[in-house]
């Protein structure tokens, strides 16, 4: 099993590294050097190296050191009031631009419902758009770039990659609007990050597993869309718990993209090859709930242990059905919320964490009702 687990994170560690660093090094590996300038028989030109060694080191140096499950300038959002005092008040016309990472997720459309109650409590606009699938990265550069034609005073993002939005980010910056980064993926560039841990995720959910099955039995992983950082956190974290459970076999670890009809598929593969399976660990509620017809299907519906992540309305449906056994809550309306929270108070000159943290808490059957589920 050791070996298993190894050969996973190792594979992950790897896509993780790619993801976080390969455009910077690129674009390092395209400029010509003032020895091949020489070589030509020009000198080098020092205004133009002046110009671009210091963002060149800026970029590489913050995409590099910034991970919001690591960060150590951080805070919980229980306590930005107590330290900061109140959100403060706005004047004139205020518009903010949303940019969430698809419009048919309902965890998407609940955190986007927290940002227009924001809106509403501190009188402001909020412009909230969202491509139709999470892999579509040119189409949400394509929104962030139109965004920042309308000048909106802040934009709260939440990037489908860690990089895919860098340069509109980065106009952003250098014309000094802030830029929330609203949960998952991380924004290096960004004032402050808000939401959840998620390596914590992972962790907390390998808890939950190991206690249903007994600390002994077969498990599956469920992963989202390859190499992104919420993925490989999600999972990271998961086969970091597991560690403490020797007994306990990570069967198959395989993407699903978030989607419902690609977990069930993936499930169902997974089922044929291992019928004895104890339980599915799912990155995200979609794949829960695609994993819970997989089972549906070979009539083990309730038998084996589904936990999810997110907090959909769909998944606790399913909980109180018996079906799925838990969800790791985001409390995304919160989240949503509470990043446009954070944007105001940057807009009112409060210097503000790199990271905001939101709660995260597995619930289930037993405890869901204590949360107003």
């Amino acid at each position: 099993m050791k070996k298993k687990i190894l050969a996973v994170v190792m594979s992950l560690t790897l896509v993780m590294g790619i993801t976080a660093c390969g455009s910077t090094n690129q674009e390092a590996a395209n400029e010509p050097t003032p020895t091949e300038e020489a070589a030509d028989g020009e000198a080098p030109q020092e205004e133009t190296v002046e110009e671009q060694e210091p963002a060149a080191e800026v970029e590489e140096a913050e995409v590099e050191e910034f991970n919001p499950d690591t960060e150590t300038d951080t805070i919980t959002y229980a306590e930005l009031e107590e330290k900061f005092g109140p959100v403060p008040e706005v004047t004139g016309e205020v518009t903010i631009g949303g940019i969430l990472k698809n419009n048919a997720n309902e965890a998407w459309l609940t955190m986007a419902d927290g940002m227009e109650k924001a809106a509403e409590d501190f009188g402001i606009s909020v412009d909230i758009q969202a491509t139709r699938t999470e892999t579509d990265t040119a189409g949400q550069l394509s929104i962030a770039e139109t965004m920042l034609a309308n000048e909106y005073d802040s934009l709260v993002l939440s990037p489908l990659t860690n990089d895919n939005l860098n340069g509109a980010v980065q106009t952003a910056v250098g014309n000094g609007t802030p830029v929330v980064n609203m949960n998952c993926e991380y924004i290096a560039q960004c004032n402050t990050f808000v939401g959840g841990i998620q390596i914590e995720i992972g962790r907390k959910s390998a808890d939950y597993i190991a206690e249903k099955i007994g600390g002994k039995g077969k498990v599956a992983i469920l992963e989202g869309v390859s190499g992104t950082f919420t993925s490989i956190q999600r999972v990271n974290g998961f086969l970091e718990g597991m560690e403490k459970y020797p007994d306990i076999e990570i069967v198959a670890s395989q993407t699903a993209d978030y989607e419902v009809e690609k977990g069930m598929d993936v499930a169902s593969n997974i089922l044929t090859q291992t019928p004895d399976l104890d339980a599915f660990y799912c990155c995200n509620d979609n794949m829960a709930l695609g994993a819970v017809e997989a089972l549906r299907g070979v009539n083990r519906v309730g038998e084996v242990v589904v936990v999810g992540v997110d907090g959909t309305g769909d998944a606790y449906a399913s909980i109180k059905k018996g079906e799925m056994t838990a969800t790791v809550d985001q409390f995304l309306f919160d989240n949503g919320y509470a990043a446009v929270e954070v944007a105001l108070r940057i807009m009112g000159g409060q210097e503000l964490p790199k990271v905001v943290s939101t709660p995260i808490e597995v619930l289930d059957a037993d405890n869901m009702a204590e949360y107003g589920k």
